[in-house]
């Protein structure tokens, strides 16, 4: 796989236009440089884990609002509308983009045990990531070695980006109890999402692309 180039691009329910890898391999790799990416309200149907490297950034994902520093982040469950602010004058951040089926196929035991209990949780819309918090410093390194693997080709980089994610999304089903104890999603937030935007869903091929590999 090769970086993907960020440009905003979303339609009138706040959906982002991109197709993220191929239909083989549903995942795109981004390192933003956040002085020039802007990163508007958006949702799609895929998973997403953010890294910051550099600066401080803002965060607002379902009704809530965070800061954010190097070596801290958040994973974003799908259908999720999300944005950023950047507040020093320089920032960078690592994502990944990914659709559920990078960690398995429907129906298989792997997707009925670690999958589907994470997809689409309205008790789990988002999970903000310190390497503070020993589970989540736990997340965040494979995390960082996917993104490290796929974002350059390194040798063997599907089959380690998917053991890599694997073992992530395992640790957030792990520890989804007190992770759900940590949020402030409410009801009336969640009415308000869903009147802008449609239920979410595994991601369909052919939607437009709104970046191209660098």
């Amino acid at each position: 796989m090769a970086l993907t180039r960020s440009v905003a691009r979303v339609d009138e329910t706040g959906r982002e236009l991109l197709a993220y890898g191929t239909p083989e391999y549903p995942i795109a790799f981004f390192d933003d440089d956040l002085s020039r990416v802007a990163v508007p309200p958006h949702w799609h149907d895929e998973f997403e884990i953010v890294i910051v490297t550099k600066g401080i950034v803002h965060a607002q994902i379902a009704g809530s609002r965070f800061a954010l520093t190097a070596r801290e982040g958040y994973f974003v469950n799908t259908g999720i509308l999300h944005s950023e602010a950047l507040k020093t004058k320089t920032g960078r951040q690592r994502a990944l983009i990914f659709s559920p089926r990078m960690i398995s196929q429907a129906e298989d035991m792997i997707w009925q045990l670690y999958v589907a209990p994470v997809l689409g949780s309205s008790r789990l819309p988002y999970i903000r990531l310190s390497a503070s918090v020993p589970w989540q410093k736990e997340f965040l390194a494979p995390a960082e070695r996917a993104w490290r693997c796929g974002a350059y080709d390194r040798e063997n980089y599907p089959i380690e980006v998917r053991d890599c994610l694997s073992r992530a999304l395992s640790l957030i089903g792990a520890h989804a109890d007190v992770a759900e104890s940590e949020l402030r999603y409410t009801g009336k937030y969640r009415r308000d999402e869903l009147r802008r935007k449609p239920p979410s869903g595994i991601p369909q091929s052919g939607r437009q692309f709104r970046a191209d590999a660098c």
